[in-house]
């Protein structure tokens, strides 16, 4: 294969460009949640974005590494695919982690205009639900053709598993048997 195809064959500059956007968006909302309420949630969610934001910054970082890899051309094609394994899973947990921080913001957000009424808690739910129709979605058609491939993606999977604790904790919290911070 020549370093030309390769390249192509490698291409990291679309995920580095939404990896640089996520982050943007990242700070803008963190920006953004602390200039009002709610203030339950606040530190929760500014944990779990910051967080994330490590993950965006790693993606870029190693999708750059791996472009770079990739340009080189006498760089092994296992090497190259290791840095591109590794961003696609630190930008997934990004991700996983903002949808998280959405979610609770949202239920925050809820929680303190609507003086805890049952909308505050039927939001993260939606939301949530919403997100794991759509990877379903993505995994049918990413895994088309390879049996139960939209289920067994291990990733997506954890990353879902996450996002459950997230919405489990937010109803334990609604009923009062815990508090998010």
């Amino acid at each position: 294969m020549s370093n030309e195809e390769r390249i192509q064959k490698i291409n990291v500059k679309d995920w580095i460009v939404l990896s640089t956007v996520m982050i943007g968006a990242v700070l803008t909302i963190l920006a953004l949640i602390w200039q009002e309420p709610p203030p339950t949630t606040k530190s929760t969610t500014t944990f779990l974005l910051m967080i994330s934001f490590i993950f965006f910054i790693n993606s870029v970082s190693a999708n750059s590494k791996a472009q770079f890899e990739a340009n080189l051309g006498n760089v092994s094609e296992e090497r190259i695919k290791r840095f591109v394994m590794f961003a696609e899973y630190s930008f997934g947990l990004g991700f996983s982690l903002v949808i998280t921080g959405f979610t609770i913001l949202g239920y925050g957000y809820l929680l303190f205009f609507t003086s805890h009424e049952l909308i505050a808690l039927i939001l993260p739910i939606t939301f949530l639900v919403t997100t794991w129709v759509i990877i379903l979605i993505y995994n049918i058609i990413n895994y088309s053709g390879k049996p139960l491939g939209a289920i067994r993606s291990l990733k997506r999977n954890l990353w879902i598993l996450l996002e459950l604790v997230c919405l489990i904790i937010i109803i334990f919290d609604f009923f009062g048997i815990l508090s998010i911070p």
